[in-house]
């Protein structure tokens, strides 16, 4: 009776794991390798832009999108600490809305950071001040598997930063 249960749960995860890997394959691509499923689709951009109230190419001026990776063209805010912030902001809903990523690793947003120029050195900190309320935080600080993500408060403080952004250039 165990092996018959063992064998029913073995084929069921099985089929889970078939139905996932076609799923992804779907999102991706066939034959295509990556962390995030690949380009930017223009329902995606749409999506966003319509959310916010702003055009589909105001929103490709903020966001340089590659295959797997998504960076912000500038930084904005008074000082390196609102900098940071309004960065990591961004990132998060960039990835929610182009790769379908709830969750970004703290290393690709330490790569936005310095990217636009902006020291490293507090980052931490500086978003230990968001954190639980705009944005949380899961792992230990300074491990490379910490993992942050918008909270509801978050997402709509990312919208509206990107809406005013849109409306400034």
């Amino acid at each position: 009776m165990p092996d018959e249960i063992f064998k029913t749960i073995q084929k069921q995860l099985e089929d889970h794991e078939k139905r996932i890997h076609e799923l992804e394959k779907s999102l991706i691509g066939e034959g295509e390798e990556g962390k995030y499923p690949t380009g930017k689709s223009t329902r995606k951009t749409q999506n966003l832009a319509g959310k916010i109230g702003v055009t589909e190419d105001d929103i490709e001026k903020i966001f340089d999108i590659e295959a797997d990776s998504l960076t912000l063209v500038q930084a904005v805010g008074k000082d390196d600490k609102e900098k940071t912030k309004n960065l990591t902001l961004l990132a998060l809903l960039g990835y929610r809305y182009f790769f379908s990523v709830g969750e970004v690793l703290s290393s690709e947003l330490k790569r936005n950071t310095v990217e636009n120029r902006i020291p490293v050195n507090n980052f931490a900190t500086y978003l230990n001040e968001i954190t639980p309320s705009l944005i949380r935080r899961k792992g230990k600080f300074g491990s490379k598997k910490t993992v942050y993500r918008l909270t509801a408060l978050g997402e709509v403080e990312a919208r509206e930063l990107l809406k005013n952004l849109t409306k400034n250039q």
